[in-house]
């Protein structure tokens, strides 16, 4: 079995739902803490054993690729100033990897970006891991439990999530899922997933989405499927090709805090929930938000 290698991180969307700040930062470099939402995503990934990072972004996203590569005039800015932590810090996001950036191209959807690596990975698994949502938990990365998982059964691995609030499944991909082994009912098979199903239709209360162990078959359902709503690639729909060729499964991650940044909404709880459980000024959060709970907010 081929070792995974390789993480491919898309960043080329428009990210409409937060224009007009999108404009010209795009929303995977919109901070949480004091690092954009994408470096958190490198940081999982680095911490999972990869170091070969492959970013598929738009023409207008070069602030993501200036991100994660060495800024000689600012250290040396720094270095003038007696700032050398800081140079410390700045050397090493651009030492966390090895990037590699690639852009998007049409047909356009969630699915592109298994079109813009094909030339690179053909014959490769690989993780596919959004640039706008990560993971944060006390154990082994996410990344990492579904990589083991999939060394353990070969097949394509989706990281899955118990959603306990009913109303919030309404926004995911919802899981059937169907045990496989008695010995770890956290691996288990997708028989079908149910897009944002209405309410009390879920087939489960696990979504699967977030990070993907891919085998190459993911190429060949690259060419087998067609352009679906709007014109667009779906990676759904090469999953559901790839679910009725040799089987899905997913890898349930236990006590984990999932940050999805993906909208203005979620963005923002999720800027609270890591000021609050994971920053240095954490404390001081907590008492200002009892602050505000405590207050009548008109």
């Amino acid at each position: 079995m081929q070792k995974i290698r390789t993480a491919v991180i898309p960043a080329g969307g428009h990210g409409v739902r937060f224009m007009p700040a999108s404009k010209s930062i795009p929303k995977e470099m919109f901070p949480i803490g004091e690092k954009p939402v994408i470096y958190h995503v490198v940081d999982e990934v680095v911490r999972s054993g990869i170091t070969n990072i492959i970013f598929v972004v738009s023409h207008n996203k070069q602030s993501v690729e200036h991100f994660f590569s060495p800024n000689i005039e600012l250290e040396e800015y720094l270095m003038g100033r007696k700032k050398e932590e800081k140079v410390s810090e700045l050397k090493k996001i651009a030492e966390m990897a090895e990037f590699t950036f690639v852009h998007s191209k049409p047909p356009y959807g969630n699915g592109s970006p298994i079109s813009a690596v094909e030339h690179l990975l053909q014959d490769e698994p690989f993780v596919l891991v959004w640039g706008d949502e990560f993971v944060i938990n006390g154990g082994r990365p996410r990344i990492q439990q579904c990589i083991e998982a999939y060394e353990q059964i070969g097949k394509t691995v989706i990281s899955g999530f118990e959603i306990k609030d009913p109303k919030q499944r309404q926004l995911y991909g919802m899981a059937e899922l169907k045990n496989i082994d008695s010995q770890d009912e956290t691996i288990q098979e997708i028989m079908r997933i149910v897009e944002k199903p209405d309410l009390g239709q879920e087939p489960s209360p696990y979504a699967t989405h977030g990070a993907y162990v891919l085998t190459p078959k993911i190429f060949e359902a690259l060419h087998h499927i067609q352009p679906g709503k709007n014109g667009e690639l779906w990676l759904t729909d090469m999953l559901n090709y790839i679910q009725e060729k040799e089987g899905l499964f997913t890898k349930i991650i236990k006590d984990a805090d999932y940050l999805d940044c993906g909208n203005p909404l979620f963005y923002l709880l999720s800027q609270i929930d890591y000021a609050i459980k994971r920053s240095d000024y954490k404390d001081d959060v907590f008492e200002y938000v009892k602050k505000l709970g405590a207050c009548k907010i008109d």
